[in-house]
């Protein structure tokens, strides 16, 4: 099997890129090589210049957002040693990875199940490296006596779900910016595995609560950074939109459109 994008890295990009939205648009049975060549402004036969089929286009896309969802999260925890200070960096990259690729995230798990067998066994062994490592953390934490639990696997397979959902709800144009996210999710995860605070509850936390402009300079949208390792992740946080709001506190305007997005832990 030729690896796709053998030549031309710029139309790999845009590949990737048209593909993630075309499958999160129309499902995998709903899209087809010709409605992606036409996004790229590409002649159908093109495209077997990088991929050889819709399968091996599935393929690639699901392991290439698996493989650098675990990458990421090994290059964040490598040069640390203390379980806590890993647990810490674990949430600050897993919630900020998941807001940044939503779409890729959607995509693995509602098209997945069309995947050969073989395929999906490729796909599925990266999840659940992740998912080992993680658990790792939550051992290590348990037998030094920083984490009190009493099922480690499941914790893990809790704490990741918990984590996950928030590509479900989370909106730029809400009340907290990501940084102030990862600080609830961080101490709901410590709390969830029996551990000390992982910080003190800090003042810009409740006043950025508090505050009528929801944190915004005279309305003006402020940009929060989140360091991901080989790069940073920037939302900008505006002011509510008029219109109704859903449940999360997020602002939802009336013509905006419904998110079937529905994302579960690898």
């Amino acid at each position: 099997m030729r690896k796709p994008g053998s030549s031309g890295p710029d139309t790999l990009r845009n590949l990737h890129s048209a593909a993630i939205q075309l499958l999160a648009e129309r499902s995998y049975q709903g899209m087809n090589l010709r409605l992606l060549a036409s996004k790229l402004d590409l002649q159908a036969g093109s495209l077997y210049n990088y991929i050889e089929s819709k399968q091996q286009l599935l393929f690639w896309l699901m392991k290439d957002t698996t493989e650098k969802l675990l990458h990421g999260f090994e290059r964040t925890i490598a040069e640390i040693q203390d379980p806590a200070e890993q647990m810490r960096k674990f949430v600050a990259y897993h919630v900020a990875h998941h807001i940044k690729a939503r779409k890729e995230s959607s995509v693995l798990l509602t098209e997945m199940h069309y995947l050969t067998p073989a395929n999906y066994r490729a796909v599925k062994q990266l999840q659940r490296q992740y998912t080992d490592e993680v658990q790792a953390i939550i051992e290590r934490g348990a037998a030094g006596r920083e984490f009190k639990v009493a099922d480690v696997r499941i914790a893990t397979f809790v704490l990741l779900q918990m984590l996950t959902s928030v590509a479900q709800w989370y909106s730029p144009r809400g009340r907290l910016s990501v940084d102030q996210l990862i600080d609830v999710y961080t101490d709901l995860a410590f709390a969830m595995l029996g551990a000390k605070p992982s910080r003190v509850a800090t003042q810009h936390m409740s006043d950025s609560l508090g505050e009528p402009t929801n944190g915004h300079a005279n309305g003006a949208p402020i940009t929060h950074s989140v360091d991901l390792g080989s790069h940073v992740l920037q939302i900008s946080v505006a002011p509510h939109p008029r219109g109704k709001r859903n449940t999360n506190g997020a602002a939802k305007s009336d013509n905006q459109e419904t998110d079937r997005s529905v994302i579960t832990p690898v």
